[in-house]
């Protein structure tokens, strides 16, 4: 989540965080999050994309793993 002239980079994560949290909670299921941010440039971001592909692939093995 990229930050912005304004702290709605810091709503969106709190919500999604939430509410990810409730579907997990709702249908008793394992849930991974990754998020970059809040507060993170665009450079930043960047950077860190590696860490997002090694972050699916984790959740791809943990679903393989509960099948």
């Amino acid at each position: 989540v990229i930050e912005g002239d304004t702290h709605h980079d810091e709503i969106v994560v709190q919500h999604a965080a939430r509410k990810i949290t409730d579907l997990s909670l709702e249908y008793n299921k394992p849930v991974t999050l990754g998020i970059s941010g809040p507060g993170m440039t665009r450079l930043e971001a960047h950077k860190r994309v590696e860490y997002g592909k090694r972050a699916v692939e984790a959740a791809v093995k943990l679903v393989k793993r509960l099948e």
